[in-house]
């Protein structure tokens, strides 16, 4: 993954959570669908992780 795009994906997954934590914040959704989105939240949350440490890990490969 490219420098830019992990910079657009790390930014992404921060705004997507962030929407998604607003939404049930607000009550714009149904109370049923605040597990199913707070687990959503989550997940997107370690695949972050996930995906920095893999980046992390190539760079250090590269020097």
């Amino acid at each position: 993954m490219e420098p830019k795009w992990y910079v657009y994906f790390n930014y992404g997954s921060i705004a997507f959570v962030a929407v998604l934590l607003l939404v049930i914040l607000t009550n714009s959704v149904p109370k049923e669908y605040y597990i199913p989105l707070l687990v959503v939240a989550i997940i997107v949350f370690i695949l972050r992780i996930i995906f920095r440490v893999i980046i992390i890990k190539k760079i250090r490969e590269r020097e």
